[in-house]
């Protein structure tokens, strides 16, 4: 029997050796109603690494106002599926996404996967290196429902600067 062991214990190790590592994916949510109703008609109040400080509105109509450096943009959100995996993220991940036309030159969306509890959420980009998709490029600081700062969702501009 102890025989019996070590050779599978040695036939593991030898496929170990000889099989790609597995990708180990984040701890993300991986149901796209919950990812929705995480966010609709809720403000989340974020921070980004540089220390800058967000807000931004849900609407559940799939506008969005986003507010940040004394300056409101107005936008849409949905939410889809990864179509393919990218780094440490799997294909048919929910992802959220933002389209602002004043910020995104190109028309091109921002992605990302969300992981975190409630109120503490971790945004991770989808696009870029997919080497860094295990670093948060945003965290939620707070996330109340509905609309407390009254942003408004078709007005846009920078009136303090």
């Amino acid at each position: 029997m102890a025989r019996l062991v070590r050779l599978a214990l040695a036939v593991v190790a030898l496929l170990a050796a000889v099989l790609p590592a597995a990708r180990a994916d984040l701890d993300v949510i991986r149901d796209p109603g919950e990812l929705q109703a995480r966010f609709s008609d809720k403000t989340v109040y974020g921070r980004f690494p540089s220390g800058d400080n967000f807000r931004e509105y849900h609407a559940p109509d799939g506008r969005t106002a986003y507010f940040q450096l004394q300056c409101l943009h107005a936008g849409t959100w949905w939410v889809t599926s990864l179509p393919q995996d990218f780094g440490q993220i799997a294909a048919g991940t929910p992802i959220i996404c933002y389209d602002y036309p004043t910020l995104n030159d190109k028309a091109d969306p921002s992605c990302f996967a969300v992981g975190g509890p409630v109120g503490r959420e971790r945004f991770f980009p989808i696009g870029g290196n997919p080497d860094f998709t295990g670093i948060p490029s945003a965290t939620v600081e707070r996330l109340l429902p509905g609309n407390p700062d009254n942003l408004t969702l078709d007005q846009e501009g920078c009136p303090g600067v």
